[in-house]
C-alpha cells in the first residue's frame, strides 16, 4: 500500500513525506527501481524515526512532536509510514499516538486541499489502532491470504468507508503478485 500512494503521488508530482521505523532510502529506492516506481529526490523527503546509531534512551513524546515539525516544514500533501504501530511499542500511551496522527492530519487538511493523503498502518494489533478504527474515513484491515515461492505473495485488503452523507460500506479486494500488484474485488459480509 505504501507503494501504491507512493507511485500515485510520484506520477501526479505530489510531494511525498516517508516516515520510516522499518527500512532506510536505499531500500525504498532499490524497492522503487524494481516495481518502476519513478523516485525523486526534489518530490520525497524521507524521514527515519530512530536514527542509527542513537542513544538507547527513546522520548516518544518528543520524537513525535519533532515528527511534526519536520513534516510541517516540507509542505508534502502525501504522509506515508511504514509502522505506525512503533510509537506504542516505544512506550506512548494510545491516546498520544492518535493525537499525534491527528495533527498530522489537521495539518494536511488545514494546508492542502482534497488531494492530500495520509497513510498510517499498525502492524500489530494495538490499541491506537482500535480507537483510530471508528475514527478514519477510510480504514483497510490487511490480512495474509498465502504465500507463493520466491517474492509472490498475496493478501485480502476490507476497506471499510465512511461518507458524512451515507451509510457506512465495505469493499474488499484480493492483491496478487511480484512486481505489479493485481487486483481483483471479492464480497464481503
Amino acid at each position: 500500500m505504501v507503494l501504491h500512494f507512493l507511485s500515485v503521488a510520484s506520477t501526479s508530482n505530489q510531494k511525498v513525506t516517508i516516515i520510516t521505523s522499518k527500512y532506510t532510502e536505499t531500500n525504498y529506492k532499490l524497492v522503487c527501481s524494481k516495481a518502476g516506481i519513478r523516485w525523486v529526490p526534489s518530490q520525497i523527503n524521507f524521514l527515519e524515526v530512530l536514527q542509527p546509531f542513537g542513544s538507547f534512551d527513546v522520548d516518544v513524546k518528543q520524537m513525535m512532536d519533532d515528527l511534526i515539525e519536520k513534516i510541517s516544514g516540507h509542505g508534502a500533501s502525501v504522509i506515508l509510514f511504514d509502522d505506525a504501530s512503533l510509537f506504542e511499542q516505544l512506550g506512548a500511551k494510545p491516546v498520544d499516538v492518535v493525537i499525534f496522527l491527528h495533527k498530522i492530519y489537521s495539518h494536511l487538511k488545514k494546508s492542502i486541499a482534497e488531494s492530500s493523503v495520509l497513510f498510517a498502518p499498525f502492524s500489530i494489533c494495538s490499541t491506537a489502532s482500535t480507537l483510530l478504527q471508528t475514527r478514519c474515513r477510510v480504514f483497510v484491515q490487511m490480512t495474509p491470504v498465502g504465500h507463493g515461492f520466491g517474492k509472490d505473495a498475496s493478501s485480502k485488503a476490507v476497506f471499510t468507508i465512511r461518507s458524512q452523507s451515507g451509510p457506512t460500506t465495505k469493499k474488499g479486494i484480493l492483491l496478487s503478485g511480484e512486481r505489479t500488484i493485481n487486483g481483483s474485488w471479492v464480497s464481503v459480509e
